[in-house]
């Protein structure tokens, strides 16, 4: 009985190791990364740097600043900007956060300093949105590179 219950163990094992990846979303990954050459890698518009997205700013260009920090970051510094919006990463992907979201201009999406902002347009592309953006260094980036010359106006 012993020896059953072992083998029986030993099976289940690895019946889980040898599927110890989703392969249905391995394939879906392997679809979104296969143009992702070194030459389309060097052309890539994934980021935007902070003085662009001023200068958008202070032309005041139709572009969403969607910043995915969580609340407690947000109530400290905020993005005053008039097309800005506050969702937390964690609640990013929720059906009424992503129904807000405009398709018809660019949205760039900011974060403290980029990491979170990266996944975001990353799971935001691999679901359809095509014009979306990080802000490259994020929020730090911006405060740094918002001066009295860079500076939105009011």
């Amino acid at each position: 009985m012993k020896q059953i219950a072992l083998s029986l163990l030993l099976l289940t094992t690895l019946s889980f190791t040898a599927h110890a990846y989703d392969k249905t979303q391995a394939e879906k990954f392997e679809k979104f990364y296969a143009g992702m050459d070194q030459k389309a890698c060097a052309k890539s518009t994934l980021f935007m740097e902070a003085t662009e997205l001023l200068k958008l700013m202070r032309e005041e260009k139709e572009v969403l600043v969607l910043d995915v920090r969580t609340a407690g970051e947000n109530s400290v510094i905020s993005v005053s900007y008039k097309d800005a919006m506050h969702v937390e990463m964690k609640d990013l992907f929720k059906p009424e956060n992503l129904d807000k979201l405009p398709t018809d201009r660019p949205i760039v999406v900011a974060c403290h300093s980029g990491t979170r902002g990266l996944m975001a347009v990353l799971g935001l592309k691999q679901i359809g949105f095509k014009n979306v953006q990080v802000l490259k260094g994020g929020l730090m980036a911006l405060a740094k590179d918002n001066t009295v010359k860079n500076a939105p106006l009011k």
